[in-house]
């Protein structure tokens, strides 16, 4: 069946996609999103057939216009339109007068102010238009609202600390690395010379605060969703803090001496942190690990950072939503069935090399694949080090249901309220005073402190 001649087979899509490319060179991904969105939807706007509609999704993920270039190149009857949202969750419900989403592309959709506005997805599963089996069960069971798969996983990315291989031997685990299997290996690699003052620390808990949160979950923080704000396990958190300050108490040191000397040696990216061995561990994020080069990577290998078999995935899983007013509610079974396989997430991943996005961000959708046979596949053709160590979907862990804006009340409440409580002073010499009682250690904020400070500051 043939387009009509003002729609997307024309010349002036052809115009779209290679300004939209180039875009996507020189100025990034955010602007060219933009930017072959509103060209998009100026083509279609001519389109004088009401069956011509195409679908509209909505996402933060810049990729998805590269994504939806594809679905529009493979389907004759189905088209889709990207539409950039900066904070998709905190977008709904949709304004009267904006472009009403049919499909939903974002972190943060499971909560209580986003739920409502999607329809469960079940019937695409007991309709064999998708298999369970291709998804990792955990990322699934994520989706589950009421027992009903409201939201389907698209992405996500863990934790891992890298060392040099050499040092290879000394971790025991192929795979993962916990805790105290961290502090063991950093405490013995310490080192300090005739001075006194370190030569070597083998990794310091005040260095890094997405460190510390994934400590605290690991250690049962249990953060979830409450109101506009959230709710934490107390005691999970002073057990936290007293284990860091241990580990600090340990090396002989304080946190001042932890800080030094990360300012002194560890200023350079986290992949040259090795080459003087001042440092064993670097804490890494999976989405940044698997952007180093071969040349980068040379020398190097990694570890998750797990606990009993359980491997933390980071709290922004991205997840795809049908939107509940949605009008194209056949388009978005198109490509919802067309994106969840095997040969497309394929196709997607060499088309960022095509267009040389690969170094812009990792993965399908800046992450992991929730199909775990495209990470097992696939991924390792293009991330030659993930054939040591792929992640075991058995062992994932989900978190909680968290609000729109944890981002901002991880970074601004928890990281520094974590980061204050390990904090351990220099012990004053037997016999020295204080300068005065203003010198004397303040109390420590708490947390519900540190939320109406928040409070002030983001409203």
């Amino acid at each position: 069946m043939t387009q009509p001649k003002s729609c997307l087979n024309n010349n002036k899509f052809g115009l779209v996609a290679a300004l939209a490319k180039k875009s996507l060179a020189r100025k990034g991904l955010s602007f060219a999103l933009c930017l072959f969105c509103l060209a998009v939807i100026l083509i279609f706007s001519s389109c004088g057939n009401k069956k011509n509609e195409p679908l509209i999704i909505w996402t933060d993920i810049p990729e998805f216009a590269s994504y939806a270039e594809l679905f529009n190149k493979e389907h004759a009857n189905a088209k889709a339109i990207v539409v950039y949202k900066e904070e998709p969750a905190r977008s709904l419900p949709p304004l009267k007068d904006e472009i009403q989403p049919d499909l939903v592309v974002s972190s943060w959709l499971k909560n209580s102010s986003t739920r409502k506005y999607f329809l469960p997805l079940d019937y695409m599963f007991s309709g064999g238009l998708l298999q369970k089996s291709e998804f990792y069960s955990k990322l699934l069971d994520y989706g589950l609202m009421n027992s009903k798969q409201y939201l389907l996983p698209v992405s996500f990315n863990l934790d891992a600390v890298m060392f040099r291989k050499k040092n290879e031997t000394l971790v025991t685990d192929d795979h993962f690395i916990t805790l105290d299997g961290i502090k063991k290996i950093s405490s013995e690699y310490n080192k300090k010379n005739d001075e006194g003052s370190f030569e070597a620390m083998g990794y310091a808990p005040s260095w890094d605060g997405d460190f510390l949160y994934l400590a605290s979950r690991m250690n049962g923080a249990e953060y979830v969703e409450k109101k506009e704000h959230f709710d934490w396990n107390a005691e999970a958190l002073q057990k936290t803090a007293e284990y860091m300050k241990g580990w600090t108490l340990q090396t002989g040191a304080d946190t001042d001496t932890e800080l030094n000397f990360q300012f002194k040696y560890l200023y350079m990216p986290k992949y040259k942190q090795f080459a003087q061995d001042k440092s064993f561990f670097a804490f890494i994020k999976s989405s940044d690990l698997f952007m180093l080069t071969e040349e980068q990577f040379s020398g190097l290998t990694y570890r998750w950072v797990g606990d009993e078999g359980l491997l933390p995935v980071e709290d922004d899983i991205v997840t795809m939503g049908l939107f509940k007013s949605a009008s194209h509610k056949a388009s978005a079974q198109k490509f919802i069935q067309w994106f969840y396989t095997e040969d497309v997430q394929k196709r997607l991943l060499e088309r960022q090399d095509s267009l040389k996005l690969d170094s812009v961000t990792f993965g399908i959708a800046g992450g992991f694949s929730a199909l775990a046979k495209v990470n097992a596949n696939v991924y390792p053709l293009r991330y030659r080090s993930l054939l040591e160590n792929l992640p075991m979907g058995e062992y994932l862990s989900c978190p909680n249901i968290l609000s729109p804006r944890w981002p901002s009340l991880k970074e601004k409440v928890v990281i520094p309220y974590l980061l204050d409580s390990i904090q351990v002073k220099k012990t004053q010499p037997e016999g020295t005073e204080t300068a005065s009682p203003a010198a004397k250690e303040k109390p420590l904020r708490t947390i519900e402190q540190r939320i109406s400070a928040w409070e002030r500051e983001s409203f």
